[in-house]
């Protein structure tokens, strides 16, 4: 009996045949990194549409530059953006560029703005001193993410992962470009929302993918190639705003690429792991020949015949176990009490990873110095954060790793609010960006891992779209400094020590099989306890 165990072929095995990064891979690859790199793009632009600018009040009675001195309150040796000195009522015409015309006592809100900066939507839109408009915009383009990450994997699913890709890809840069060319304030939020909402699943369509066409040992570097295409894709779209200084120069710029994925319908590999869970067997292993031809390696026919028949027999398996309980295969799957424990806290690993993720973010900007240099430098501390997770997800395990960066950034942001400002506050403020990116990151390659391949993207992306109250929530946390300076990094390290914990508590996936059904799900659980309980005999 055990003989023949060893002797029993897996796709696994397959690809272990095939290579991790032969022609074939890294073809493909390519057109999955190129929609990443542009997600990574449109995931920072809006900080940079609503960015703040440089004004002040106008002073409609006397515009001339010595009359700020006077006229207009200062704040830390800048006039104010908000607020201008009341003129006395009983003073000539004549006397409107003097000082005495001006009653310092009292203070009125400003009725226009002068702008030194034309480079967001600050001036052409005149939103002077309506910061809430200007954060309302990052909030609703995160808001789209609720509709755009089931919507994909729904898609996904049902039509096929490269469906998903060119369809949440192209709606991006339809949706991107018209933007570019809003008339007003509403025209643009609108466009804000739906370009997000059809096309912000592109990066969990693209994961997916790849996931599925990578064998065990290539996931965590497939995973690794990801956040690099997105940390450039940050960076890029920085650098491209400090350089154009044109909000709509910039739109038209990075999403009009994106349309052009529509040809990826003819050219980019469909997951096998879809076509067989599709009943589609054919398919599937014509995408497995395909490779061999490719990365010019042989595979035994045999080989093929075995994944064929574990294919059909474990899909017949699904459908026996879905008319003897008298329920859909979906219905099963959302039944399992496993199923949802795993969603809960995946979903909640996911909220507080977006919100201490695009928290320390957007708050990078507000930060003293270069506003676009502050963005670039906090976000390439997420590259060395994704070396380390290469070296230690398959060294030392999904749990433990994810684990340990959630509590060291728990540690760093709660410590940050007692550092005095300079070297060692900024610091203590990329280190905790640092681990919240390693937890993060590994936690998409855990997710995919914990999950069965029939409802794989569904689920995912469930996890997804509710970790996006975080980030949705993200835009919002500058304005509590102003009940408590630190108060936004006490709130990201508190939710990170929960986090911690809570990630303890799913099974360990490391080099381990991609389940494929529920029931392989579950023997992941029975695995995990069994290897407890004989660590603990050992101890003992």
């Amino acid at each position: 009996m055990d003989v023949e165990k060893k002797k029993e072929i897996t796709v696994d095995d397959i690809l272990l045949d095939l290579g991790p990064f032969g022609k074939f891979h890294l073809l493909n690859y390519i057109l999955i990194l190129f929609p990443v790199l542009l997600a990574g793009m449109y995931s920072s632009v809006y900080n940079f549409e609503a960015m703040d600018l440089k004004y002040r009040c106008t002073v409609p009675e006397c515009e001339d530059s010595a009359v700020v001195n006077f006229s207009i309150p200062h704040v830390d040796g800048e006039p104010s953006k908000c607020r201008r000195y009341a003129p006395f009522a009983n003073v000539t015409l004549n006397d409107t560029c003097s000082e005495h015309f001006y009653d310092t006592s009292t203070e009125i809100k400003c009725d226009s703005y002068v702008y030194f900066e034309e480079h967001s939507i600050v001036k052409e839109f005149n939103l002077g001193c309506q910061d809430w408009k200007r954060s309302l915009v990052g909030t609703v383009h995160n808001a789209g993410f609720f509709i755009s990450i089931p919507l994909t994997g729904l898609l996904s699913d049902k039509y096929g992962r490269r469906i998903a890709v060119v369809f949440a890809s192209v709606a991006n840069g339809v949706f991107g470009v018209i933007r570019a060319f809003s008339l007003n304030y509403q025209m643009f939020i609108v466009l804000e929302f739906l370009e997000p909402a059809l096309g912000g699943g592109v990066y969990t369509a693209c994961f997916v993918l790849a996931m599925e066409l990578a064998g065990p040992k290539g996931r965590v570097f497939v995973s690794l190639l990801f956040n690099t295409m997105f940390i450039l894709g940050g960076v890029s779209v920085t650098a491209l705003s400090w350089w154009l200084q044109s909000w709509r120069h910039l739109l038209l710029i990075i999403y009009t690429p994106a349309i052009l994925v529509f040809f990826y319908i003819w050219s980019l590999t469909e997951s096998f792991r879809w076509f067989f869970s599709k009943g589609r067997y054919e398919d599937g292993i014509n995408v497995l020949k395909s490779c061999e031809k490719f990365n010019k390696v042989s595979v035994p026919k045999d080989h093929y015949d075995q994944v064929e028949k574990q294919a059909m027999q474990q899909r017949d398996a699904v459908k026996f176990e879905s008319l003897e309980a008298n329920s859909s295969s979906f219905k099963q799957t959302f039944c399992s009490g496993l199923i949802w424990k795993r969603l809960f806290i995946c979903s909640f690993l996911w909220t507080s990873s977006t919100l201490v993720y695009y928290g320390l973010s957007i708050n990078a900007i507000e930060l003293s110095g270069n506003a676009y240099m502050n963005y670039i430098v906090v976000i390439l501390i997420e590259a060395p954060a994704n070396v380390c997770k290469l070296f230690c997800l398959d060294r030392f395990g999904r749990k433990k790793v994810i684990g340990t960066a959630f509590v060291l950034t728990a540690i760093i942001l709660i410590a940050y609010g007692f550092i005095p400002g300079g070297y060692w506050s900024i610091t203590f403020y990329l280190g905790g960006k640092f681990f919240i990116t390693l937890a993060y990151n590994s936690l998409y390659i855990f997710a995919a891992e914990v999950f069965p391949t029939n409802y794989r993207t569904t689920l995912l992306a469930i996890c997804s779209t509710l970790g996006r109250v975080g980030s949705t929530l993200a835009p919002q946390t500058p304005l509590l400094s102003k009940l408590y300076e630190f108060l936004p990094t006490i709130l990201f390290g508190v939710m990170s020590a929960l986090s911690g914990l809570i990630v303890m508590t799913l099974p360990e996936t490391n080099n381990q099989k991609l389940p494929d059904s529920l029931k392989e799900a579950r023997a992941q659980d029975r695995k995990n306890t069994n290897e407890k309980t004989t660590d603990n005999k050992t101890r003992l």
